[in-house]
């Protein structure tokens, strides 16, 4: 296998692992959304588990792109 090739292969690979963790993604959030009643949190907690969702995808961003 050419180095061509390989670089080719390994990009695909990446691309495959992304979608099958970005529809995982959608997936979870879909249960969640759908069960959310089931978990009985308060709007301020609710609103709290938010921010902090936010400011870790934040955080992660941050650090893949340095």
């Amino acid at each position: 296998m050419t180095k061509k090739n390989q670089t080719i292969l390994a990009n695909r690979t990446k691309s495959l692992a992304w979608r099958i963790g970005m529809m995982t993604l959608a997936f979870v959030i879909a249960f969640v959304a759908d069960n959310i009643g089931l978990f009985e949190f308060s709007a301020e907690v609710t609103s709290v588990i938010g921010l902090v969702l936010g400011e870790i995808s934040k955080a992660l961003n941050t650090k893949i792109n340095e």
